[in-house]
Parts: C-alpha cells; sequence; structure tokens
C-alpha cells in the first residue's frame, strides 16, 4: 500500500467523489477510479460502495479511514520535525577527542557555538585510545592519526606536522642533538603508543627505537614533562606551537623532520547524508581555524 494512495482515499472520503479528488491529485476519472481500485486490492476488501449517484464508505471503509488519516497526520507531524531539525540543527552529540585537541582547539570555542545552536546538546569525551565511534555509540571523534580503511566518513581540518623539541633549560644543559644518531646520548620522553621515532633524512626515512629516560601514556603527560625539561619529545604543532613562538619549547633536528606527520580528521559514521548537528559543529570550528589552520601559521 503505498502513502499517496491511501491520501487519495481519504480525500475521496473528505470530497465525497473520486472525479473531484482524482482533479485535486491531476488524475482522469478512470485513473482516479483505478487508484482507488488498486488500494482496495491491497487492503483486501471493499471500501467504497458506489453507484451512479452516491458513493458511500463501507464497514472496512470507514476502519481504514479512521486509522489512515490518523497515520498521515503523524507522519506529516514527522516529516514537519525532520524538516525544523534540518533548518535548526538539535539533538545530543557526542564527541569523541584526544585530551590536547579537545582542550586547545574544540573547548574555547564551544561557548560560541552552543549560543548560536542552543538546541544541540554536546557531551565531550577526552581519550587518546582510538574509540570505537559505532560500537561506542559516538556522533563524532577528533583525530591525528593516519585514518584506517572504513566505511566512516571524514573531513580533513588542518595538518599535524610534528617537531621534536624541548626546553630551552634542557637544551642548555644537554645541547641540541642534530642527527637521529645523538638521541643514544639525550633523554628521550616516551609514550606507549609511540615507541618508535621517524625522521625524513637525507637518505630517506630513519627509524629510532627510543630508550626512554621516562615514559607515559599520554600526550600531555609527554607535554608537560618537555616543559618542565625531562627531555626531548615528539609533539604535534597543534599541541605546542604557542610553546615554541613565545620560547617555552625550542624545536631541534630540523633537518631531520619528524615523518609520518598526517592531518587533523573529524571522523563520523556514514550516512545518506551528513546529520545537521555534526555538519554546522565542523563548519564551526573550520571558520575559526582557518585555512590553513592558525597552529599551521604561527608555528
Amino acid at each position: 500500500m503505498r502513502l499517496d494512495d491511501l491520501r487519495f482515499f481519504v480525500r475521496v472520503a473528505d470530497l465525497g467523489s473520486i472525479s473531484e479528488a482524482g482533479r485535486e491529485f491531476g488524475l482522469s476519472p478512470s485513473a482516479a477510479s483505478a487508484r482507488l481500485a488498486t488500494l482496495e486490492k491491497a487492503a483486501g476488501a471493499q471500501l467504497m460502495a458506489r453507484t451512479t449517484r452516491q458513493l458511500s464508505l463501507t464497514e472496512p471503509g470507514r476502519l481504514l479511514l479512521a486509522h489512515g488519516r490518523t497515520a498521515l497526520d503523524e507522519l506529516d507531524t514527522a516529516f514537519d520535525l525532520l524538516d525544523a531539525s534540518a533548518s535548526k540543527p538539535r539533538g545530543q552529540l557526542r564527541i569523541s577527542s584526544n585530551t590536547f585537541f579537545g582542550r586547545k582547539h574544540i573547548l574555547p570555542y564551544l561557548n560560541e557555538f552552543m549560543e548560536q545552536y542552543p538546541d544541540i546538546h554536546i557531551e565531550m569525551s577526552f581519550t587518546d585510545r582510538i574509540v570505537d565511534i559505532v560500537g561506542e555509540g559516538f556522533d563524532l571523534a577528533f583525530r591525528g592519526a593516519p585514518l584506517p580503511d572504513s566505511s566512516l566518513m571524514a573531513r580533513k581540518l588542518g595538518g599535524n606536522r610534528r617537531v621534536l623539541c624541548a626546553s630551552p633549560d634542557y637544551i642548555e644543559r644537554r645541547g641540541a642533538p642534530t642527527t637521529p644518531a645523538d638521541l643514544d646520548h639525550h633523554a628521550c620522553i616516551g609514550m606507549s603508543t609511540l615507541p618508535v621515532w621517524y625522521f625524513d633524512g637525507p637518505k630517506g626515512e630513519v627509524a629510532c627505537t627510543i630508550t626512554p629516560a621516562i615514559s607515559g601514556d599520554s600526550g600531555d603527560f609527554a607535554y608537560d614533562a618537555a616543559l618542565c625539561g625531562l627531555g626531548l619529545s615528539v609533539k604535534s604543532v597543534a599541541h605546542v606551537w604557542e610553546d615554541l613562538r613565545e620560547g617555552r619549547l625550542v624545536s631541534v633536528m630540523q633537518d631531520y623532520p619528524v615523518a609520518r606527520s598526517g592531518n587533523f580528521w573529524a571522523v563520523y559514521p556514514p550516512a545518506q547524508s551528513t546529520p545537521p548537528k555534526i555538519a554546522v559543529l565542523i563548519d564551526f570550528l573550520l571558520s575559526r581555524y582557518g585555512r590553513p589552520p592558525y597552529w599551521e601559521r604561527d608555528s
């Protein structure tokens, strides 16, 4: 049974005429009669008793009219709500982000965003773990790692260039390394998720399995440790661009830039179209980041 056939039947009942309802639907008299016959066949019952002068509902027809009109009203209300949602995004938005990106590049803009979209309610989860977006029920995730092949949708936010850096105090005490081989004589700040450091050298990529002087399990740990002068750390420029600009950290070994840097992405579950609440947040953040994003311009 098609919705258009049900709508036609309701209109026939309201007007008391198949031909008049047919004219409203752009149907010839024969096509209008055929449409009603199609609905009766789908319903498995005669819905209207017809004579040359009179049209009346049968008992099955009265039953279908009562429930069909209610069903159509409910569907029309649902479609109206969908249209309203598309024009004014609303609903719960569950977001996952690694800790530093959420703190530095999402939270500072949420007050303005929520003033513009008061019907969007945000739930944030900060973790350096790569979450299962669909399995864990997230609407959106921000990632700075290479994207694996998957059905997830993604929009690029900006570059994720990384640097080897240390505090001026550390450089004054221990000097600055100039090649990957020098790292054997320096204190390296390790992370459980980054046991090997990769650099681009004149002859190609160089892999260094480091022996950390101190290690931890989060990017914020490595950042704080570097600021405290505990050693060298591989950090995203998006994390330390202000520290580099203001001299709290110093980029070293620039002839061997950190390899495999990648980009930052907004990632979300597959859909025929991007849900409005997701699209407006990504667009809003991109408008604040600029092109290129400020962490790439200021470093």
